[in-house]
């Protein structure tokens, strides 16, 4: 596993990298279109997107409309009308608060009648009749009024006065008034209101018009039913605009809340006044709160996109356009209008940009280490890795792990008889087979020695039945040396055996070494111990020896019998040992029970009986297998010994093992 520590040192590089380059993509994309923004690209789809906002409000009670409708036009005669029509009304709406007239006098009557509406004018006393200005000036910033057509003389000088041009966006939309215009008259809905309350109106280039809702909201009464003295009761101390709503006189225009229909210019003077009477301003958000939120979008997305599966990166980037979708509802209902094109523009952006990076990145990177590392470990631990490197640091944690040994035996011998360029096949050839069934069962190759290979499972991913995958890959490689034995005598290779030691329990996992230079290792005395079963094969005549601690874990799928309790070299706690033959089919073979009888006799002291069961167990597993069973062999020559040499009484059965 020395090949860790170079990968600990790629992986969190990459990682570093990848980071940095996630918050360069996510300022060169708030960069980018800061500067769109700036150009005020996308402006129109903005004002567009910012029209859904409007509406919803509901219109105050004290705004009355009093509508120049078909009705009128079709009972009063054509356009324009008697003067003496304005005069009666006037009269009808003598309790009236205030008056507004957005119908225009610039002309003299034919019938001399402006003398009586002058008077009724006068005497109502808060009458607004409207101005228009024709052209302009600009100084600098300034915006004065220069040709105005206003009322005639005579009623100019009884009622207030107060401009009604209108702003007329380049998509056809009004959406807003100048209030700054520079001359004698302010506007007509600030005329209005300074009649009911002396209030300061902001002087703003663009007003924006907060529309309560579609055209029709306000209340309307047809300009003949007033005439005739109808809704009477319904004006007394309202405040009434007076002005044309009927399509063939051509005062309407589109506006955000319109929904196809045209709303009268009276009812957009309707709408400015209810804004300057109520407060709610609306007004759009200044540059420098989406330059903010282009910037932070992008660095969350990114930060999303780097820390974050790719589904809750996802997650999140819709989160952030959903909430934002609610936050720009909210801000218009607190007065502001934010940009609704550039943050979700962000999202998109650094998201489509980030995943495409790391893809790239990730894919390039993933070839590079599974290239170099997958005949290290399995591919679900370079997984695990990939994801979580900055656990490859130096230090480990406590983990229960099965520890894997296995030997050649005799390979010193082997050697002797086998040409280095031989020696080095066959060895390599060997490493090979062994290690890829140790990787299909997800173990990690912890180092080789030599001819020997150490492994083990449950760390650094947590294994279910870790135990049972160690016992699996044991037999299977008992299996496959058996398939080569067969290739190797064809070509001259001496008999080959191995021995296998497997134990369970805890130790620590983790990079051990110098913080320059440190292996990715599994150390402790669980570790020792499953050493020390490797080499107890050899006594034995076993190939696979396990503990009691791997015994316990591994249920009833294999066929395991009880070998001997012994007290290995380094330790002064007896530990029983067991002989690990193949998967379970069913039943034990009869030798298993037979050795296991004679092994009961054997601590009772019985050696006669013992050997009995011993020598029957031999001839099962001959006839059964056509091979000796060898610990069988070894208890035979052990009672022998034993039967001359008698241990005392204070004999416990357990054998000393005087070397590793």
């Amino acid at each position: 596993m020395k090949k860790l520590q170079q990968l600990s040192g790629e992986l969190l590089k990459l990682k570093k990298t990848r980071l940095m380059a996630s918050i360069g993509l996510a300022v060169a994309v708030a960069v980018f279109l800061t500067l769109m923004f700036s150009a005020g690209f996308y402006s129109n789809i903005q004002l567009r997107l910012g029209d859904f906002l409007y509406g919803g409000d509901r219109p105050l009670d004290d705004i009355i409309i009093v509508a120049v409708d078909d009705k009128s036009l079709q009972e009063i005669g054509r356009w324009p009308w008697d003067r003496n029509n304005f005069t009666q009304v006037i009269k009808q709406l003598e309790d009236s608060k205030v008056i507004g007239f957005d119908i225009a006098f610039f002309e003299p009557s034919d019938n001399n009648t402006d003398a009586n509406l002058a008077n009724a004018m006068r005497e109502h006393g808060q009458i607004v009749l409207p101005v228009e200005y024709t052209s302009f000036k600009q100084i600098g910033n300034r915006v004065i009024g220069d040709g105005m057509l206003e009322p005639i003389p005579g009623l100019r000088e009884v009622a207030s006065r107060g401009y009604i041009n209108v702003n007329t966006d380049l998509d056809g939309m009004t959406r807003a008034v100048n209030l700054d215009i520079e001359g004698k008259p302010e506007h007509f809905s600030a005329a209005v209101m300074r009649l009911i309350i002396n209030k300061q109106i902001p002087e703003e280039k663009r007003y924006l018009v907060n529309y309560i809702g579609p055209p029709g909201t306000y209340t309307r009464y047809s300009f003949v039913d007033v005439l005739e003295g109808k809704h009477a009761d319904s004006l007394d101390g309202k405040i009434v605009l007076i002005g044309a709503t009927a399509p063939d006189l051509h005062d309407s225009y589109f506006v955000p809340t319109s929904s196809g229909k045209a709303m009268p210019g009276v009812e957009i003077h309707a709408n400015i006044l209810q804004q300057m009477l109520t407060g709610k301003e609306v007004k759009t958000a200044p540059a420098w709160v989406t330059v903010l939120t282009i910037l932070i979008v992008a660095l969350v997305v990114a930060a999303a996109v780097f820390f974050l599966p790719v589904w809750i990166s996802t997650a999140v980037s819709f989160g952030i356009l959903i909430i934002y979708t609610f936050i720009a509802i909210s801000a218009f209902g607190a007065g502001w209008i934010i940009n609704m094109i550039y943050a979700p523009a962000t999202v998109l952006t650094t998201y489509t940009a980030t995943i495409i990076y790391h893809y790239l990145s990730e894919k390039k990177s993933r070839k590079k280490v599974l290239g170099a590392f997958e005949k290290y470990v399995s591919k679900d631990v370079i997984k695990h890795i990939l994801e979580h490197p900055d656990r490859l640091k130096l230090g480990g944690d406590k983990r229960t792990i099965t520890v894997f040994f296995s030997d050649i035996r005799g390979f010193t011998t082997i050697s002797e008889k086998l040409s280095p360029e031989q020696l080095v096949h066959l060895l390599n050839e060997y490493l090979t087979e062994m290690t890829n069934i140790i990787l299909e069962y997800n173990g990690v190759v912890d180092k080789y020695m030599g001819d020997a290979i150490m492994a083990f499972w449950n760390a650094p991913l947590k294994q279910p039945k870790h135990a049972e995958r160690a016992c699996v890959v044991a037999l299977k490689m008992g299996k496959r040396l058996e398939e080569l034995q067969k290739k190797w005598s064809d070509e001259g290779v001496p008999h080959l055996e191995i021995g296998i030691g497997l134990n369970t329990g805890p130790a620590v996992v983790g990079n051990m070494g110098s913080y320059d230079r440190f292996d990715y290792t599994a150390m402790g005395d669980t570790v020792n111990l499953g050493s020390r079963l490797e080499g107890l094969n050899k006594p034995y005549g076993t190939r696979i020896i396990i503990s009691e601690s791997t015994k316990q874990k591994i249920g009833k799928r294999f066929i395991v019998r009880r070998l001997d309790k012994v007290q290995v070299k380094g330790k002064k706690e007896p530990i029983t040992i067991y002989d690990l033959i193949g998967f379970s089919k069913g039943n034990n073979p009869d030798f298993v029970n037979q050795f296991e009888t004679g092994l009961k006799l054997y601590f009772k002291k019985d050696w006669k009986a013992a050997i009995k069961q011993f020598e029957q167990a031999d001839m099962s597993r001959k006839k059964a297998t056509g091979d000796n069973d060898k610990p069988s062999q070894s208890y035979i020559e052990r009672c022998k010994v034993l039967m001359k040499k008698d241990p005392g009484e204070g004999w416990d059965g357990v054998w000393v093992m005087k070397t590793k």
